[in-house]
Formats: C-alpha cells, sequence, structure tokens
C-alpha cells in the first residue's frame, strides 16, 4: 500500500534537501569554532600564557586560510580568483 503512494522523484529531492542542510550545518559549526578561536585568544593570553593564545590565533588564521580555498572553489569564474588571492595573504 506505501509503494502507491510512493513518489521516487519526490524522494530524490528530499535526498538532495537533506544533503544541502548537512553541508550547511558543517559550514555553521566551522565558523563557530573559527569565531571561537579569534575570541578566546586574547583571554588566554590574559590568563594562561602568550604563547598559547598566538597558537590559537595563529590556528584561527590556517583555518580561516583553508575556508577561503574551500569557498574559491564553489565560487564562480568572476569571483574564484579573489578569493585565491585573499587566501595567499
Amino acid at each position: 500500500m506505501s509503494d502507491l503512494f510512493r513518489d521516487e522523484q519526490r524522494d530524490r529531492d528530499d535526498a538532495r534537501q537533506l544533503a544541502a542542510i548537512a553541508r550547511e550545518n558543517r559550514l555553521n559549526m566551522k565558523a563557530l569554532f573559527f569565531t571561537l578561536a579569534i575570541v578566546i585568544a586574547p583571554f588566554l593570553a590574559l590568563l594562561l600564557s602568550l604563547e598559547l593564545a598566538l597558537f590559537v590565533l595563529a590556528a584561527g588564521l590556517l583555518f580561516s586560510t583553508v575556508l577561503t580555498w574551500i569557498g574559491a572553489k564553489q565560487m564562480g569564474p568572476v569571483a574564484r580568483p579573489r578569493c585565491s588571492t585573499s587566501a595567499s595573504f
């Protein structure tokens, strides 16, 4: 009985939407960790040590470079060179 009302095109569309939501959630988590690293670093410098704070800031900068490279691959041909150039700096 359930096969009678089943629509395969709708199932494929639903699977695509779920995959897009999962990709968006991963990107949001990466942005959250990046923001936390940048915000937490000065407090680590005050509380613990300057070396640890510099390590966290360097990790945040590395992470932003990686995200920019990934984003450049997903952009169109007009914006791709600008993102690649900004990631290289």
